[in-house]
């Protein structure tokens, strides 16, 4: 009980920042109100392979994680809460599964911010893609470092809050080690080492890989992950202290692009590894999967930025031949 009332207080209290930068005008524009996001969600949802977040599924992880259902309930009997969290109280599930999908239906048209104030005030249901949304919006849209970091920071702390009540949830184990993995890469090596996350982030993303070897995000984010411990070190120290060898990095993204090769962020993200590996070596290679990212159909915000990043990079390193 303590624990739920710590949380409590963690949400009653939150503010929200000022205005997030926007979605670019320039790039395309998605639509996906009314039954528009059901019909697309296979599509939008390649990566994290989610289920539609109707009635049925609220109702499971209800079951599933008793913690949660305490928690989120405890929520609804607040005074201030949220419409679709008090209809709870009277077993009425449908008003927070339909705030719940105007999540996501917010995060894949490219308003995060918004995504990411209604979802926070929906509890767990709702945090879990609002803290997604935040997270891309801090990978895909912030450009300062200083800023970067802080929002991935804050994206992490909220996220270790809320993991306890729905410990396997797959999704947001991904949420965490995303955040501490983006961390890492904005920290000089001494600092990195220091944070402690590497070899937790490693462990829990080989998990996901072990548990849903389907999903294409774990190899990617794992491959990463590799590359960045044998940018710092090299592939023998790599090998000895975290497992990371060029070879294990390089298998991952072939693992990746087997299951999924629709997807711009498997490419963006195998490049930059690839660039952290060696830029030299791999410039061709790195090459040719930009320009079969930039030639991808995007379905959503998060894929159209991801593929802007590709044709971004595709400019600069065929610039400098």
């Amino acid at each position: 009980m303590r624990s739920v009332s710590i949380l409590l207080l963690f949400f009653c209290c939150q503010t929200f920042a000022a205005d997030w930068q926007p979605y670019p005008a320039e790039l395309p524009q998605f639509d996906y109100s009314d039954s528009r996001l059901q019909e697309f969600w296979p599509q939008l949802n390649q990566g994290p392979g989610l289920p539609y977040p109707d009635e049925t599924f609220l109702r499971d992880m209800m079951a599933k994680y008793p913690q949660l259902a305490e928690f989120t309930l405890a929520q609804a009997r607040q005074p201030d809460a949220h419409p679709a969290l008090q209809a709870l109280l009277n077993d009425d599930l449908q008003p927070l599964a339909a705030a719940s999908q105007q999540v996501w239906r917010l995060h894949y048209e490219g308003r995060f911010q918004q995504a990411y104030e209604l979802g926070k005030q929906l509890g767990p249901a709702g945090a879990i893609p609002a803290l997604y949304s935040k997270l891309m919006y801090a990978a895909l849209i912030v450009q300062d470092k200083d800023t970067k970091l802080a929002t991935f920071r804050e994206a992490a702390a909220e996220s270790e809050r809320l993991l306890p009540l729905a410990p396997d949830y797959a999704f947001a184990e991904f949420g965490l080690a995303y955040a501490h993995a983006r961390i890492l890469e904005l920290l000089d090596t001494s600092a990195a080492t220091a944070t402690g996350f590497l070899g937790d982030t490693q462990d829990a993303m080989a998990n996901l890989q072990e548990r849903y070897p389907q999903q294409a995000l774990y190899p990617a984010m794992l491959g990463g992950l590799h590359a960045g411990v044998v940018e710092r070190v090299g592939s023998f120290v790599g090998r000895i202290t975290y497992g990371s060898t060029e070879s294990r990095a390089l298998a991952a993204f072939s693992r990746a692009l087997e299951l999924q090769n629709q997807l711009p962020v498997i490419y963006n993200e195998y490049v930059n590894a690839l660039a952290r590996l060696d830029e030299d070596k791999y410039h061709d290679s790195m090459i040719t999967l930009l320009q079969q990212c930039v030639k991808l159909p995007v379905l959503s915000a998060e894929e159209a930025l991801n593929r802007q990043v590709c044709a971004n990079h595709l400019q600069q390193w065929q610039g400098a031949e």
